[in-house]
Formats: C-alpha cells, sequence, structure tokens
C-alpha cells in the first residue's frame, strides 16, 4: 500500500495525470442528474479531478480525503472546499449532498466489510 502522505507530489504524474483526471470527470459528470447542485467527492485526493467537477456551472462540490498532504494539494487546486475526513466516518450531516462520488477509492479498502462501510457512509 502507498503512503498518500509521501507520494502526494508525485502522486498525479504516476497515475496517469491531466489527460486520466479530464476522462474520469466527464465520465461522472455525465452520470450527474441535471438537478445536482451539490456534490460531494470522497477520497478527493490531490483534488485533480475534483477541480474539474468544480468547474461545472451551478455545481457547488466539497472534497474529503484522509490524507493530509492529499488534502493539502487539493485545497490549493478548490480553495475553500476541502475538508480532512474518514471516508468510513463522513463528518457531514445526513443527506448534506445531492450526489456523492468516490473516484479511484473503492478498490484500495483493505476488505469488503471497509467498502460497505464507506459505501453506507456515502449513501448516508
Amino acid at each position: 500500500m502507498l503512503d498518500y502522505g509521501k507520494e502526494a507530489d508525485r502522486y498525479d504524474a504516476s497515475r496517469g495525470g491531466e489527460p486520466r483526471a479530464d476522462a474520469a470527470a466527464a465520465a461522472v459528470l455525465s452520470l450527474l442528474p441535471g438537478a445536482t447542485r451539490t456534490l460531494l467527492d470522497v477520497g478527493c485526493g490531490t483534488g485533480l479531478v475534483t477541480r474539474r467537477f468544480a468547474d461545472r456551472p451551478g455545481l457547488r462540490v466539497t472534497g474529503v480525503d484522509a490524507t493530509y498532504a492529499m488534502a493539502r494539494m487539493a485545497a490549493r487546486r478548490v480553495p475553500g472546499a476541502i475538508v480532512l475526513g474518514d471516508s468510513r466516518r463522513l463528518p457531514f450531516p445526513d443527506a448534506e449532498f445531492d450526489a456523492v462520488t468516490a473516484v479511484w477509492l473503492l478498490h484500495l479498502l483493505a476488505d469488503q466489510e471497509e467498502a460497505r462501510t464507506v459505501v453506507a457512509e456515502c449513501a448516508r
């Protein structure tokens, strides 16, 4: 498992950079219902994809990541919209967002039980 605190500075380049982020954001945005006004990006990492979500007119985006170094980079990309937090216990009230994304997160979780916990938190 990567140490995301140490990998933050080189993470984007090692994962496909801007082209991959463009493709991921476009795919996710195409799935959002037209009435979506608020979006939570869980496991936002460096904010490379989150920034693209935030560029969509009329969409208020919040990113959350558990790794300080990743969240710090995301905060530079999406100022005022990034929160440090655990995807297993999201620091938001129930039904706070119209939609939730978890781009490139679930495959990193330890096991099915942890994945269930994170998905349940996203649904909450």
